[in-house]
């Protein structure tokens, strides 16, 4: 009877992970499609992104629950009590990076322009790292290792950068084109939103380093040593 009440608390334990590795796979692949179809200004995937935000934020709930009631009703300890509470603020994470993906298929399905060639490469730059940063910090998680989690952190810095040289440029076209501010109002929004998303792959990292060995704030010395 034991052995069946251990293998049963395994099986909810794993199915948790399973539950925030299809999470995180819809989210990148939004992601992923979202970006793709800005820089291209193809809007065909828009409407779908939008809509799949609702099952996103749907399998954050489940994720919730299940957390809650293996909380509740398991009492986990030491490793497994790490990994419920990861569980947790993985899923919020990634239910951010799904609010801000739909965010960006909202601006892309409402501009009007075609992005120059120069705004155009520095967008797909910027997404194509934030989305690596994402994926890279999934990956992480599901593969309980924290070797990737520097990696992340020192991509993280690299898109900070791009955030900053993309922003300017879009400032630039700003003062040489007054037929689509409205536009480039946007996408300033969007550079911001991908900057975030770095920032929520990052968060998802941290969180990696505290389910694997119990260290909290690891990143906090690194970013003091980035501001010297």
């Amino acid at each position: 009877m034991s052995n069946h009440i251990v293998e049963t608390y395994d099986e909810e334990l794993r199915e948790l992970h399973l539950l925030i590795a299809y999470m995180g796979k819809d989210v990148s692949t939004a992601l992923e499609t979202t970006c793709n179809d800005l820089v291209k200004g193809d809007k065909g995937s828009a409407s779908d992104v939008i809509e799949k935000d609702k099952d996103i934020n749907a399998q954050e709930l489940k994720i919730n629950l299940k957390a809650q009631n293996l909380l509740a009703l398991r009492a986990p300890m030491a490793s497994d009590l790490r990994f419920v509470l990861t569980s947790l603020q993985v899923a919020g994470n990634l239910e951010r990076v799904g609010d801000l993906t739909k965010n960006i298929a909202k601006i892309n399905r409402k501009m009007d322009m075609s992005l120059t060639a120069n705004i155009a490469s520095l967008v797909d730059n910027m997404s194509s790292l934030a989305l690596k940063i994402l994926q890279a910090s999934i990956s992480a998680y599901n593969n309980k290792d924290e070797t990737q989690t520097q990696k992340i952190f020192d991509d993280d810095v690299i898109l900070d950068k791009q955030y900053k040289e993309l922003s300017k440029a879009i400032l630039r076209e700003i003062k040489r084109d007054e037929d689509h501010l409205d536009d480039l109002a946007h996408l300033l929004f969007v550079t911001r939103h991908l900057e975030r998303i770095g920032d929520h792959g990052k968060n998802i990292s941290e969180a990696t380093i505290y389910m694997c060995s119990g260290e909290m704030n690891r990143f906090d010395s690194l970013e003091d040593n980035q501001d010297h």
